[in-house]
């Protein structure tokens, strides 16, 4: 199961997912290169609440498509 997040810092706000495989769960940030890492250090960061929300939808489908 995922659970896709918007979640605000200081600077604006980073996207993340959790998964949860085998009893652990896992939080996966996005990426500069548009890759998930589980780095909350290399986490991009989005300014606006708007840019995240449309990445956030693009990033679903995409997942989607690779499980499939």
């Amino acid at each position: 199961m995922r659970e896709y997040r918007i979640a605000k810092t200081d600077l604006g706000r980073n996207i993340y997912k959790k998964k949860e495989e085998n009893w652990t769960m896992q939080m996966w940030f996005l990426d500069g290169q548009w890759k998930w890492t589980l780095r909350k250090d290399f986490a991009r960061t989005f300014y606006h609440r708007e840019d995240a929300e449309g990445i956030l939808w693009v990033m679903k489908i995409k997942d989607a498509k690779n499980t499939d």
